[in-house]
């Protein structure tokens, strides 16, 4: 068996183990690997939050946010499961050609958006082709070269050069399908009309406080999704997340600490770890030096990574969510390499050294950007960068504006999360794009490391992909710290699969019985 199926297959067997866990009734798998019974689902209304909504829903749009109303009204080619697999869903089959350079899909047929325009060939091209110059999705989407629709059910990519991760983003935001008439509207960015198995409430929703999603019982897979009714409100505050589950507003959350689980009881809640989510750390984009100019020096990002103190931000600041990390591949992944967390062990002299080699040993400034997803370590970072002369300013951003700021390269660096995406190639091709990489830097070896990862057979990925991977440690592209897992809660109303995929796939909750 390939290591990655393997290391999926356990990813699985532990979320269905805390699955198991959470429900205490028999369950049935669906087709796209959801448990529960949903032909006798006991509770008709699921109740989510999020901190941050997305501004435009429009395809091609997104930059950002949470995905859940995004993905839920809209449908693409291809999913991934809860396992991370790749799935059928618009598109019943799909095949690459031998060299990499033609990726076919083959449309299952009598489909149509919830406005009742028929969802054809021609009708997924028109959406290919406005998320190919979106600027939510253009990066992700480089290597397709045109679309082709040689009959009403099939639709040709013809790609510019082998991409190993194209079909991860087309099953992503990337990937989403629109009813035709809506593309390039005005209305689309707050009333969007996909095929997706929920259809946005224009009655129920309002825009950035609430949002309701009603089931479309027209959807290929509709009996999958249990619940009638997905309601979404935005609370940004934690502590307002937390009240809210506590007084049964919400049926699910994830926990900043595993410190708080104390405070929601075994009687009325469900609680347990994910799988790895996401990757917390400096990004540092500016490798030219056109904002902070030290960052174009090796040594200096070097010199970061080794006054970051990962183990103890890791154990003080985000306990029990993760684990320290200094490279951005998933550790359940193929390309993950447990010795690269060690190249940048914490070393505040080795630091003060390179600083001092690469004529910043009076050190420099950098203004970086606060946001809700920053608090928690913006003071230690700046305490552990200053330890070798590297002043930060934050600015307070909110965080509906802070994409715009990261695509216009606004920050040389800033801490954000980046969500694994289940597949080594795709989660490498998400960090040279957009807003982890505004100034699309590159380098002749990278390009060639990536050429031969994108050319290799499947079963060869994680050894290539790892190629890469080490190359952004060895260049300190970023300075990665923490590989965050999440303690959740649900309420014992609903029963909650942890997905391999954090994109907020609502089949991951079923009711409880």
């Amino acid at each position: 068996m390939h290591q990655r199926n393997a290391l999926r297959l356990a990813a699985a067997a532990v979320a269905a183990s805390l699955a198991l866990a959470a429900c205490s009734s028999d369950s049935g798998t669906s087709e796209n690997g959801a448990t529960g019974d949903p032909a006798a689902p006991t509770k008709q209304e699921l109740n989510l939050s999020v901190q941050a909504p997305t501004a435009d829903l429009s395809v091609g749009n997104f930059t950002g946010g949470d995905t859940t109303i995004y993905l839920g009204v809209y449908d693409r080619l291809v999913t991934q499961g809860l396992a991370g697999e790749l799935i059928p869903s618009i598109a019943e089959s799909w095949e690459m050609s031998d060299d990499g350079l033609t990726l076919t899909f083959y449309i299952r047929q009598g489909q149509a958006f919830t406005n009742d325009e028929p969802l054809d060939a021609a009708a997924v091209a028109a959406s290919l082709e406005a998320s190919r110059v979106g600027p939510g999705s253009a990066g992700q989407l480089a290597t397709i070269e045109s679309v082709e629709t040689p009959d009403e059910t099939t639709v040709v990519l013809n790609l510019s050069r082998p991409d190993a991760a194209l079909i991860y983003q087309l099953a992503g935001t990337p990937g989403v399908i629109s009813a035709p008439s809506l593309l390039g509207t005005d209305e689309a960015k707050l009333n969007p009309v996909g095929s997706g198995p929920y259809v946005l409430s224009a009655e129920g929703t309002t825009v950035g406080a609430t949002y309701e999603l009603i089931r479309n019982e027209d959807h290929w897979n509709a009996d999958a999704y249990a619940f009638p009714t997905v309601n979404v409100a935005v609370i940004e505050d934690p502590t307002a997340q937390q009240n809210a589950m506590k007084t049964g507003q919400l049926d699910f959350m994830t926990l900043q600490s595993p410190d708080l689980v104390s405070q929601f009881p075994e009687s009325d809640f469900t609680t347990g770890e994910g799988n790895p989510q996401a990757l917390g750390g400096l990004f540092l984009t500016d490798r030219e030096g056109s904002v902070v100019p030290a960052l174009a020096d090796v040594r200096v990002r070097q010199a970061i990574n080794l006054a970051i103190d990962r183990q103890t931000i890791a154990e003080k600041l985000v306990p029990g969510v993760g684990s320290a990390t200094a490279q951005i591949a998933n550790p359940v992944g193929e390309a993950y390499d447990p010795a690269l967390d060690e190249v940048y062990a914490y070393d505040l002299e080795a630091a003060r050294t390179l600083m001092d080699e690469a004529g910043y040993g009076d050190g420099f400034s950098v203004t970086m950007p606060s946001t809700v997803l920053s608090q928690t370590f913006d003071t230690t970072i700046a305490q552990q960068l200053s330890d070798i002369g590297i002043t930060v300013e934050y600015e307070s951003v909110p965080f509906q504006d802070l994409y715009a700021k990261l695509y216009e390269g606004t920050y040389g660096m800033f801490w954000f999360y980046n969500g694994y995406s289940g597949s080594d190639a795709k989660d490498v091709a998400q960090v040279l794009s957009g807003s982890f990489n505004p100034q699309a830097t590159t380098t002749p070896e990278l390009e060639e490391l990536l050429a031969t990862a994108n050319a290799a057979p499947l079963d060869e990925h994680g050894e290539w992909f790892g190629a890469v991977n080490e190359y952004f440690v060895d260049e300190a592209w970023f300075a990665p710290v923490n590989a965050s897992t999440g303690i959740w809660v649900s309420s014992n109303e609903v029963a909650y699969t942890p997905p391999v995929v954090a994109d907020g796939s609502l089949l991951a909750w079923q009711p409880a019985s």
